[in-house]
Parts: C-alpha cells; structure tokens; sequence
C-alpha cells in the first residue's frame, strides 16, 4: 500500500500536467488574410522575391498560433468571422543593395481589422540580407521577421 501512494501521485500531478492549456497556443483572431507584398516604386526587388516573402509570411505566420487560420489574399471570410478576423499588409519602403557586406531594406506593416478597417498596429521593422542571397533566402528571411514582429505586437 506504501508503494501505491507515491505512485499515485506521481500519476495524478502527470494528469493534470498534460491536461492544462499551454500558454502559447492561444488563438487571438479567428482568421488573418495576409495581403500580398507591396513595394514602392524605386525599390529595385524581383517579383519572385516578393512571392516568396509573401508564402514565408503566410506559413510563418500560421506557426505563431495567434490565429485560428491564416488565408491568402483576395481569400472570404465569413461575417460572423469579420469581426475577429485581421488584415495583414506589408509594403517595401526602401531597399539599398550592399556590395560586399549587408543589403538591407524597411517594411511597413499594418494590421486591421477586417470588419471596419480599423488599424490595430502599425510597424515600420528593417531586414537585412548577406549582398548576394539569393530571392529564395531573402524571401524565407524576410517572412520569418516579419511574423516574429507581428506575433509580439499582436500579444
């Protein structure tokens, strides 16, 4: 009967471990329609590094948890959804291409909400690249940073 006790406990405190939400996973909005990648109009960046920004920034963004579901652009949501659902819309600002060292450019970032267009944060974040990275790196950089900066705003 000694033996069975400890056990027990031990048991009963893994139960209830395992069974409690984690911190992390909570679902903020219901869904998020990533906008395609926009830039202005002297930014010297490919279309191919724009889309690959762009489907980083979607996977990359369903990772952060922050949302029930994250939609591409031009995607429907239901009405009783609008109002928990967000907009999100990136444009390239500047861009300077190093030469031997570091390119790097600045983003505006805004997120609205889809229901009345109110804007929920508003962020202007610099990335940088190695010189010579190719779209593909450039891209996957870009969409990871960009979500690591919507996903702190957002919390």
């Amino acid at each position: 009967m000694r033996r069975f006790i400890p056990i027990a406990l031990l048991l009963g405190l893994f139960v209830a471990v395992t069974t409690l939400p984690a911190r992390d996973s909570e679902q903020k909005f219901k869904t998020a329609e990533v906008k395609h990648l926009t830039k202005v109009d002297d930014v010297d960046l490919s279309q191919d590094y724009l889309n690959y920004a762009y489907d980083h920034l979607r996977e990359d963004l369903e990772k952060t948890k922050l949302f029930g579901a994250v939609v591409g652009d031009g995607a429907t949501v239901a009405d009783a959804d609008a109002a928990d659902s967000v907009i999100v819309e990136c444009k390239i600002i500047d861009y300077s291409k190093g030469h031997i060292t570091v390119s790097t450019g600045h983003i505006d970032v805004t997120i609205s909400r889809r229901s009345d267009h109110t804007v929920l944060q508003h962020l202007t974040m610099k990335v940088g690249w190695p010189a010579h990275a190719v779209d593909d790196f450039k891209g996957k950089f870009t969409g990871a940073q960009a979500a690591h900066e919507i996903k702190n705003a957002l919390k």
